[in-house]
């Protein structure tokens, strides 16, 4: 009796022991989320077609709807991981012809992050990283836009560039967002990416012994637009 008791507590440490392991593990490194592409994106090979845009379809104020979503993902020296938000606002003045003229601006709500880790979502929350208690939003705003398209096609992208201001934290970082935008059936849609690091705003890049992470910070964008 006393040697099977001894297996069966050596077995019940090791279970422990292996669920412990598992979870640091998933803690720091493993991803539940997947970046997902945006509708528009997906369709439009379907309903692209040749017919040419005109201002009266794009000069509008877009807001962005709540199926909009921002990404950013972490690559550490296991895999890449990545966090989802919801809860993004804003909007886009659009001028097809003047885009000097243009406005655009958008919040994202960061106690809306999620990674499918509860108590992961809750350290990067906590004042160690975003301090979402005292600063709840990252906020964009736009500045110029480069190699931007006059001619645009229903359902075909057109790809510029964004040059904004990223405030995270109460910091502001200048960046650039490589954009793809699809109108189609009278929606608009944009796609874009962006990479800033944790030292843009004061974080420090988590390093343990189960991986270390890399400093980059990839950002990324899945905007759905309606006319106001």
């Amino acid at each position: 009796m006393k040697k099977n008791s001894v297996i069966l507590t050596a077995s019940v440490a090791t279970l422990v022991v292996g669920i412990g392991g598992y979870m640091l593990y998933d803690y720091f490194v493993g991803n539940h989320v997947e970046i997902q592409p945006a509708a528009a994106v997906t369709t439009a090979s379907s309903t692209a077609s040749s017919t040419a845009l005109t201002a009266d379809q794009l000069n509008k104020k877009w807001k962005i709807n709540d199926q909009s979503k921002v990404y950013f993902s972490v690559t550490t020296s296991k895999e890449t991981v990545n966090f989802e938000m919801d809860g993004i606002t804003g909007s886009w003045d659009v001028n097809l012809s003047a885009p000097d003229q243009m406005k655009a601006t958008a919040s994202a709500d960061l106690n809306q992050l999620n990674s499918g880790n509860e108590k992961r979502d809750t350290h990067i929350k906590s004042p160690d990283y975003f301090d979402t208690a005292v600063h709840p939003a990252a906020t964009f705003e736009a500045k110029s836009f480069e190699n931007w398209p006059t001619a645009w096609t229903e359902g075909q992208k057109a790809s510029f560039t964004i040059n904004g201001v990223l405030t995270v934290k109460g910091i502001a970082k200048d960046v650039k967002i490589n954009a793809d935008a699809i109108y189609s059936q009278g929606k608009l849609q944009l796609e874009g990416t962006s990479i800033v690091t944790f030292g843009d705003f004061g974080l420090t890049s988590p390093h343990t012994i189960v991986a270390k992470t890399e400093e980059n910070i990839n950002i990324t964008l899945r905007l759905a637009l309606d006319a106001v």
